[in-house]
């Protein structure tokens, strides 16, 4: 891995993908999202195991537990699954708000590839007594292609070890 910082202009580059991404998901626009998303993503969240630091347990048991490890034919089964109107957690529509920030941007060794550091935090409320908040970091690879950048991988790690909602039925 290459490891060092991008330049200012690929920075902003960057960044601005992530804050149109952020719109495009808050708004459920997601058709235009996948425009932003290679055909081969991995795209996974994670939620991370809390252990005592003198816990010896932690070569026995795994590090993360993944909520979700989707790759395209999942996600458009997701994107899907809202098409339909029928999925109740959606009915009324919530309201989604993806705030991005912390971003840092690295090469690699791929060419045109770049890792990308965020934190996003994504409020949610459906009824009027129903509002969540929920921040994770995350860990993006994008390649830039000759219709702009496009996210190859996403691991998103939720803060906290339970998940604090009903449902997790949005993209981070």
């Amino acid at each position: 891995m290459n490891g060092s910082a991008v330049s200012n202009d690929i920075y902003l580059d960057l960044q601005r993908q992530l804050y149109q991404e952020a719109r495009l998901l808050s708004a459920e626009q997601y058709d235009d999202w996948l425009l932003l998303v290679c055909n081969d993503i991995q795209y996974e969240m994670e939620v991370p195991q809390r252990r005592f630091r003198e816990d010896k347990s932690r070569s026995r048991a795994p590090v993360k537990t993944p909520i979700f490890n989707d790759d395209m034919a999942s996600i458009l089964m997701r994107i899907n699954r809202f098409k339909t109107g029928f999925v109740w957690s959606e009915n009324p529509i919530n309201a989604i708000r993806h705030i991005v920030s912390n971003i840092e941007a690295f090469h690699t060794d791929i060419p045109e590839q770049y890792l990308v550091y965020s934190v996003v935090e994504v409020h949610r409320s459906r009824l009027d007594s129903e509002r969540k908040r929920l921040t994770a970091g995350r860990k993006d690879l994008w390649n830039k292609t000759e219709t702009g950048y496009k996210l190859l991988n996403r691991t998103a790690t939720l803060d906290d070890s339970v998940v604090l909602d009903s449902n997790i039925n949005y993209f981070f």
